[in-house]
């Protein structure tokens, strides 16, 4: 009993030293409703914040500054308008709409709300999870094309295929571009049985891959630092409720931020990288919450 019980202390102090939570120096929820708010992300600037609600019932994109107040509306029509991410110039939006019956990518210029669709290669399946590269000019995406088969593909910002960047049968999702341009990290199941999201960074030009984590059930959602030296994620382990997690771009120090009863998913980081953005499921919504870092 004495040996079990040393091993057992030895695992769990393992355990704690490999995912060390840090002291937040504060958190406090940006939205309060009834309803679910999600995929919140910060301007350029960091002045303005935009997500998606389903307080009228279709899912619409709004506009907050930063401290939560000045709600806008920015989309009206009766289907559900998703995922929002900003261009890298603050001056338009691009989400992805089933207006047309299937979901694919829009445009959306905030000062004027012109919305505009981008011709895109979607004949045998659906855009989800679009981010535009630092400098404008292409998009990343996830191509879903059934339940448990995704790829992500490289567009031009006109919506054209450029190539597609990963090849798999199984779900590759999320893809988000490192602030130089050169690489993007996704969640994947490629090499998992399609059981356990895994995160990958992969050189856009080369190629060459790796894989940042390797931990039972769920790795998901990661986001650059904007000096790309962090990447911010969500770790679920069977049973257990997803945290926020952030790591060296390597794969390296693993460090948990998070530990509250209910979920926190979908961070995003501010540019000057001392805030995240998450989902959080609170009271039974989803709300915006900010994480404020020491």
């Amino acid at each position: 009993m004495i040996k079990k019980t040393i091993i057992l202390l030895v695992l769990v102090s393992s355990f704690n030293a490999l995912w060390a939570q840090t002291a937040l120096k504060s958190e406090k929820c940006l939205t309060k409703n009834n309803v679910d708010d999600r995929y919140a992300s910060y301007s350029p600037d960091g002045n303005w914040i935009v997500f998606e609600s389903n307080r009228e019932g279709y899912w619409h994109i709004f506009l907050m500054d930063s401290k939560g107040q000045n709600e806008q509306k920015l989309t009206t029509n009766s289907a559900d308008n998703r995922r929002p991410s900003w261009h890298p110039n603050g001056k338009k939006i691009l989400f992805e709409s089933n207006r047309s019956g299937k979901f694919e990518l829009y445009t959306l210029k905030v000062k004027n709300r012109e919305v505009r669709k981008l011709q895109t290669p979607t004949e045998n399946g659906e855009l989800i999870f679009a981010t535009y590269s630092p400098n404008g000019k292409n998009i990343a995406v996830s191509f879903r094309e059934s339940e448990d088969r995704s790829n992500i593909i490289l567009l031009k910002r006109t919506g054209k295929l450029v190539r597609w960047l990963t090849t798999e049968d199984r779900r590759s999702f999320y893809p988000k571009w490192s602030n130089d341009g050169k690489e993007i990290v996704y969640f994947s199941r490629k090499e998992t049985e399609n059981q356990d999201d895994e995160i990958y960074r992969l050189n856009i030009k080369t190629g060459v891959e790796s894989r940042l984590t390797n931990w039972a059930k769920h790795n998901f959602c990661p986001s650059w630092s904007f000096n790309n030296s962090r990447i911010v994620y969500v770790t679920s382990m069977e049973d257990l409720r997803p945290e926020i997690y952030i790591m060296d771009a390597d794969g390296s120090n693993k460090t948990r931020i998070t530990n509250n009863e209910d979920g926190d998913t979908l961070p995003n980081w501010h540019p000057k990288e001392n805030r995240i953005l998450i989902t959080a499921y609170r009271a039974g919504n989803f709300e915006i919450c900010e994480l404020e870092l020491h």
